[in-house]
């Protein structure tokens, strides 16, 4: 594995961190700071569409530039280090559009891809449910064909920019009395169906960053449904790889380690042998993400190695956060709407907001080392 990028990708690199330096406004750490940072990140968005670096690394024929697995981690990692302007259309880019390349019929291609190689097609992921969020295969959500719609009904939880999607991308139990990864179908809906309902769950963590969804006899037609009838496991498990390896999070976490060993309040070298530690954990961070890249690259899909990359993420986000909140101290937890906030906000948005979710993201910590160990080492299931 050639870990060098070309001159190509590093001219791309160079061209992005100009563009976010002119485009992002200033204490940018993020789209749930507040209904402003959507907005913003909307603008970006669209001008990164216009100059075709949006879904770059798409095929030409679905509005992409024919671009390579590498040239899409460049953009990852610039727009992860500057705390991911994309917003919800990183899921659109990153895992969504290709579900549909692999698994839609023309018509949903047509509808929904042009929408987000445009910038213009905002999702929510309505996976998680209360009492199943670790556990996928667990969800009671149903969708029972009537006739040629689907009648939805359940409940989905912690969902991610439910408040501003327009659409869904939903799986649910079609099989009356299946069990586990049988009988579960994924519908592609629109969230302003009749009988939908979006409502916050306030945390501590960011504005309108989680929210429930609840489902009361939702009509969708049957066109909605995403793969084969029953075979929404395999479109699962086919997408969730791609999110985990789409998030760039050691780029951010190395950004804010940078930040925080410039900022050290001690003038002696005994943070010197934590400080080469954490950083020989996120050279090992980037290093898995690139060989899921390598293996990507190769094989056009994932496995194990998606989970192995995001548990390296976690682990190298949360050492930073730990070591830049000893630095920091009470300083850490300064908000970016005060001036006395340290780095503009990056610091607080990184130990209070990012960090602290990133174990419970796209699987928790715990079902990706499961993974790893069923898949990878043949070990029994544990969870």
């Amino acid at each position: 594995m050639n870990t060098d990028f070309t001159p190509h990708q590093q001219a791309l690199r160079e061209e992005l961190r100009e563009f976010l330096a002119e485009q992002l406004p200033p204490r940018w750490v993020g789209v749930w700071q507040d209904a402003r940072s959507i907005e913003q990140s909307e603008a970006i968005t669209v001008a990164m569409a216009e100059r075709g670096w949006l879904t770059y690394y798409w095929p030409a024929e679905y509005g992409g530039a024919d671009g390579t697995v590498w040239d899409q981690v460049v953009i990852q990692e610039e727009l992860f280090a500057h705390h991911e302007p994309r917003g919800s259309q990183y899921m659109g880019v990153n895992w969504i559009g290709p579900a549909l390349m692999t698994y839609g019929t023309d018509e949903q291609k047509k509808k929904y891809l042009p929408e987000i190689a445009s910038g213009q097609g905002f999702w929510a992921q309505l996976f998680s449910e209360p009492d199943a969020g670790s556990d996928l295969a667990a969800i009671r959500t149903t969708a029972v064909l009537d006739g040629n719609e689907f009648v939805i009904n359940g409940e989905k939880v912690w969902t991610s920019y439910a408040n501003t999607a327009q659409h869904g991308f939903l799986l649910a139990r079609s099989e009356p009395g299946s069990t586990r990864h049988k009988g579960i179908s994924a519908l592609l809906i629109e969230m302003d169906s009749p009988g939908i309902e979006v409502r916050e769950i306030e945390s501590t963590i960011g504005w309108h960053r989680f929210h429930g969804v609840t489902f009361s006899d939702v009509r969708v037609p049957r066109s909605a449904l995403l793969g084969g009838l029953h075979e929404g496991w395999a479109v699962a498990m086919h997408a969730l790889p791609l999110e985990r390896v789409g998030n760039a999070r050691y780029a951010r976490s190395t950004r804010v380690l940078g930040l925080a060993e410039s900022a050290r309040r001690a003038a002696s070298d005994a943070d010197e042998p934590e400080v080469a530690d954490i950083l020989a954990l996120g050279r090992m961070a980037e290093l898995l993400n690139y060989q899921a890249a390598a293996i990507k690259e190769a094989n056009g899909t994932l496995d194990w190695q998606a989970s192995m990359a995001f548990v390296a993420n976690a682990t190298y986000e949360q050492r930073v956060a730990a070591f830049a909140e000893r630095v920091y101290g009470f300083e850490a937890f300064v908000a970016s709407g005060d001036d006395l906030a340290p780095a503009g906000g990056e610091i607080e948005s990184f130990v209070a907001r990012q960090a602290p979710t990133v174990t419970i993201q796209a699987g928790t910590y715990q079902v990706q080392l499961s993974t790893i160990a069923r898949r990878a080492l043949g070990l029994p299931r544990a969870l």
